[in-house]
């Protein structure tokens, strides 16, 4: 299901650039091929007239069955076609052929995560009616006919004729990558947290979110997971990348109060206690055992540094609290703008719970400071030190190196200001007023 996710958001971004650009699309022909099978199939299905029932057999339909079967025989014969080169040959699709065809796969695309919500998970303390979104599912094949191939070592093939759902547990990144497609529905990004945070994904002693709920009772069928104790690397273990994938989601939904509740309460370097964490909390780690490892005494410590994941997802949410989803944008004369929409919490400005001092500017008003393009100050001047979730400042003072001072009224730097500190020339530092 994450990679469905994924699909569905490429999809999407195709089908707005060619509705927007009216360009003609060229593939290659060996490409061409797969696509013309696919949408027979597609075609095939539709007229079947097949319809999900109330309540889903994990026996798959005999049409969801053969559309799956010529489409993944389609897949198959693409890769082998180009498994050394392209022939050079390429077809030429109208953009009104790929809108309508990228509109057909993302309809099917949304049955089948329809279907998948139905089927939900299954696992130890999960019945299946969590509402979180499944990660993964596997099929056991249930009739077959033999053909005339043979493997490697001389194993006579099969050709599949039917097959059965298998369930899993929940893993984190199911409602990670699922959020990612509903990031303008705030209510639904709600509910998901919330099914979440009281779900079997919780380590409700760490505060954090395993990898994946309980694997107790699995097949070792399931893969190498099984081959490590509860609490441990890819068996309900906190992967810091994957948790702050999840927190990045949580504020690029703008379900801020959330967000900011989970990192200080510990979830988010460098709000974790370091004498338990038992390293530097400027380091990220590739896990956490959780506290589902039968060992006590290193639950909650970080192992193997890893410097790359999370630092990128720390830093997506660094520029969200501070500058906002869209810094730089063409205005309506299609002209660069710079606007600032900092997401940040009162308890950021002061915060009696801290032993740091609040800052204030000669006014009295609260302050923030931080640095634009690692050589630009910027001061976010608060009255009151209220939260600013997703609010832009009422004026700019921009200071120039060479002393003179650009002042703005309202939310946005116009043109010639906004490049200058885009291309950060003779630009000393910049004052926002809330």
């Amino acid at each position: 299901m994450p990679e469905t996710y994924e699909l569905k958001l490429l999809l999407q971004y195709v089908k707005k650039v060619v509705d927007t650009y009216g360009r003609p699309v060229e593939i290659p022909s060996e490409l061409d091929t797969m696509i013309k099978t696919v949408m027979t199939a597609l075609k095939k299905l539709k007229n079947s007239g097949y319809k999900d029932p109330e309540v889903l057999d994990p026996k798959v339909p005999e049409d969801l069955f053969e559309y799956w079967d010529i489409a993944a025989a389609a897949r198959e014969s693409y890769r082998n076609d180009v498994q050394y080169y392209f022939s050079g040959n390429t077809t030429v699709y109208e953009a009104e052929k790929v809108s309508d065809m990228v509109g057909q796969w993302l309809d099917e695309i949304e049955l089948g995560i329809e279907r998948s919500f139905k089927f939900a998970t299954v696992g130890y303390g999960d019945d299946g009616t969590s509402g979180i979104p499944a990660s993964f599912f596997a099929y056991n094949i249930t009739k077959w006919e033999l053909n005339d191939g043979r493997n490697d070592v001389g194993l006579p093939l099969v050709n599949p004729r039917a097959m059965k759902l298998i369930k899993f547990p929940l893993f984190l990144e199911g409602p990670v990558r699922y959020m990612k497609t509903i990031q303008d529905d705030q209510d639904r990004m709600a509910d998901i947290y919330d099914r979440v945070k009281e779900s079997g994904l919780r380590d409700t002693k760490l505060k954090m979110y395993f990898l994946s709920a309980s694997l107790q009772g699995q097949s070792y069928d399931m893969g190498r997971q099984m081959a490590f104790a509860p609490g441990w690397l890819e068996n309900q273990s906190i992967w810091m990348h994957m948790s702050y994938k999840y927190y990045l989601q949580l504020i690029r939904g703008q379900l801020y109060d959330q967000f900011f509740s989970e990192m200080k309460d510990g979830g988010i370097l460098p709000f974790m206690d370091p004498d338990v964490y038992g390293r530097s909390l400027m380091e990220c780690s590739s896990f956490i055992a959780s506290s589902a490892f039968p060992d006590p005494s290193i639950v909650g410590e970080g192992f193997l540094a890893r410097l790359s994941g999370s630092t990128a997802e720390f830093m997506d949410m660094w520029k969200l609290m501070f500058l906002g989803p869209k810094l730089f944008y063409l205005n309506d004369d299609k002209e660069v703008e710079m606007q600032l929409t900092p997401a940040l919490p009162s308890w950021l400005f002061e915060d009696d719970e801290s032993d740091g001092e609040p800052m204030f500017d000669e006014d009295g008003n609260h302050i923030v400071k931080f640095k634009l393009f690692a050589s630009i100050p910027v001061t976010y001047h608060n009255p009151g030190g209220k939260s600013l979730y997703g609010v832009s400042p009422k004026s700019y003072k921009i200071t120039m190196k060479h002393g003179d001072v650009v002042s703005v009224d309202g939310p946005s730097i116009p043109t010639e200001t906004a490049l200058k500190i885009r291309r950060m020339k003779g630009v000393k530092s910049i004052d926002a007023y809330f």
